[in-house]
């Protein structure tokens, strides 16, 4: 009976001392368990950031959305409802601001050149900022596939259109020649899709890209958006988004305000240098040089297209009754030879009759037909110089003795020769020199407009 007080004595002795052990276990692991803490303040944070977006965007976006559509009814194209429209504001207003403004201030230096153009040829004045898309307006702007100037042409699509491309000349960089290549294909494309979303979309990629995606129930840009390739699925509406910014400048905190130049366009009757022009226009060199960045070695050849801004050309004006645009201007040759067509004169008064200046012509010149000693001329015209224009209008002074209204030149049979370049046709040709095709063809024997690179050509002085 002792023997088994004894063991249960024992007995609850040992599970005391357990009892103890047991409490002891569980003060160590929870010090462990405390100091993670971090977790919590994790997962409590993130769902306070997504509620905030996602209560405020909706919002933000219908208030966009409504802006724009007003925007957009001021236009003389309809925008397409591409909400990346928004997305690229953002990217060139914000993230790319600095890009956007220059591009757009540089813009200006073209602009009015090439709406005149695009009213000519019926394209709406908004795709001049088609260009700030393709080159940012950047003459000099070349693309890995080789596509060049402010409009991008690549090789084919600017023999497709006349531009002269050799050794000399790039005419893609030429910005009244390219702009004019830039109005016909625009033009094309209009005609060929009936929309100028399709049109925008295809002079990025071509017309078999945009026609082959396209079917009856498909018939929009936003329809077959996906199914183009990447560039051209941004394409569209990048140029959307630069447009409506252009519009509105302040409205997103840019500054794109700059001169805007009426660019003259003067033919080279020989081979001259632009160091020369500039001098001989008082123009700075490189401005000079960014409006001729298709002369490739700064050098103009005969019948080449030589840029001058107009603004740089305000001390001329005082002096020039009348400046020809940009595709109407020659420069005056100094030509010996006279020309087959009475004189124009038109009656000034008593003492003077009134003489229009035409190509070829230069003061001596004048005052040898009527006469006149040069500096009565220049005399009674203001004239500090002997240089004139096409298109001025001259005072002539008339003494008894003349009989001015018969005077008739004598014909002129002489010639200057031209080397066929690669590209050019004797229509070109014939448009370069001012003179009738047919009269090209009688003075080489030619029985049709059939000529080769490298033939001799005889070209009658105009």
């Amino acid at each position: 009976m002792k023997k088994k007080y004894i063991f249960l004595y024992i007995s609850a002795l040992v599970l005391t001392s357990c009892s103890v052990a047991v409490k002891d276990v569980p003060k160590k692991q929870t010090k462990i368990e405390k100091k993670p803490s971090l977790p919590e303040k994790v997962i409590t944070y993130k769902p306070e950031r997504k509620e905030i977006i996602v209560k405020n965007k909706p919002n933000i976006e219908l208030e966009e959305k409504q802006i724009l559509q007003k925007e957009a009814n001021s236009l003389n194209i309809p925008i397409p409802e591409d909400e990346d429209i928004q997305k690229f504001i953002y990217e060139y207003a914000v993230n790319k601001k600095k890009f956007t403004e220059v591009a757009l201030r540089r813009a200006n230096y073209f602009l009015p050149l090439v709406k005149d153009i695009f009213s000519k040829y019926n394209i709406p004045e908004e795709l001049s900022y088609l260009a700030v898309v393709e080159s940012g307006y950047n003459p000099y702007a070349t693309s890995i596939s080789g596509a060049a100037g402010i409009w991008q042409f690549i090789p084919s699509t600017a023999k497709r259109y006349g531009l002269r491309i050799d050794d000399y000349v790039d005419e893609r960089r030429d910005p009244v020649k390219s702009t004019i290549a830039a109005a016909k294909y625009l033009q094309y494309l209009y005609n060929y899709f009936g929309r100028w979303d399709l049109a925008i979309a295809a002079y990025n990629c071509g017309e078999k890209c945009i026609s082959t995606k396209l079917s009856t129930e498909k018939y929009k840009f936003t329809d077959i958006k996906y199914d183009l390739p990447d560039q051209t699925r941004e394409y569209v509406p990048r140029f959307f988004a630069l447009l409506l910014i252009a519009q509105n400048p302040e409205k997103y905190g840019l500054d794109i305000a700059g001169n805007k130049y009426e660019i003259i366009t003067e033919i080279a009757d020989r081979e001259i240098t632009l160091d020369e022009i500039a001098k001989k226009y008082k123009i700075d060199y490189e401005v000079l040089k960014f409006y001729n960045a298709h002369l490739k070695k700064e050098i103009a050849l005969d019948g080449v297209n030589i840029n001058i801004p107009k603004l740089m050309l305000a001390e001329f004006d005082k002096r020039y009754i009348y400046i020809p645009k940009y595709n109407n201007t020659q420069i005056v040759k100094e030509n010996k030879n006279q020309q087959k067509q009475p004189i124009q004169l038109v009656s000034y008064s008593k003492d003077y009759k009134q003489h229009i200046v035409k190509e070829g012509e230069t003061l001596y010149r004048i005052s040898k037909i009527y006469n006149v000693d040069i500096e009565e001329l220049k005399k009674v015209n203001n004239l500090t110089d002997n240089n004139i224009s096409v298109g001025m209008v001259l005072k002539i002074p008339i003494n008894s003795e003349q009989k001015i209204s018969n005077i008739v030149f004598k014909e002129n049979k002489k010639y200057i020769t031209h080397i066929v370049k690669e590209g050019e046709t004797l229509y070109r040709i014939s448009k370069m020199y001012n003179t009738d095709i047919e009269e090209i063809k009688k003075l080489n024997n030619l029985s049709d407009n059939t000529i080769s690179v490298g033939q001799v050509l005889k070209i009658p002085e105009s």
